[in-house]
């Protein structure tokens, strides 16, 4: 097995901590999500269209990152890294998005609290 290059792994562990960014770029935090997403069906909807939305596009900014870090590297290790940060993030916003809608808080940002 070839030994890797001080690069290829470089590549690697930059374009993995590249991907949150993305997703904190078109989504809003955890916190906010399991917070404000609950009440009535129609908010949820919309609210649940919006993270979706947020992270189909997260997603394709990340792989498209990930194919070309690994087109660089001649190696598969940069999109592997990718596949596995995008599938924990989506477990981590969807995770947050279930909350919200069933258990949280259920708080509007217009009521001041």
């Amino acid at each position: 097995m070839a030994q890797r290059s001080s690069e290829q792994v470089a590549l690697t562990v930059l374009v993995v901590s590249e991907v949150p960014n993305f997703w904190s770029g078109f989504l809003p935090s955890l916190f906010t999500i399991a917070t404000f997403s609950g009440g009535d069906e129609r908010k949820a909807a919309h609210t649940k269209s919006w993270i979706r939305r947020g992270e189909i596009q997260a997603l394709g900014l990340s792989l498209a990152l990930g194919i070309a870090a690994s087109i660089l590297a001649e190696e598969p290790w940069p999109f592997i890294g990718v596949l596995a940060i995008s599938a924990y993030l989506i477990y981590q916003y969807e995770s947050a998005l279930r909350l919200g809608c069933q258990d949280g808080l259920k708080l509007n940002m217009e009521d001041g609290a």
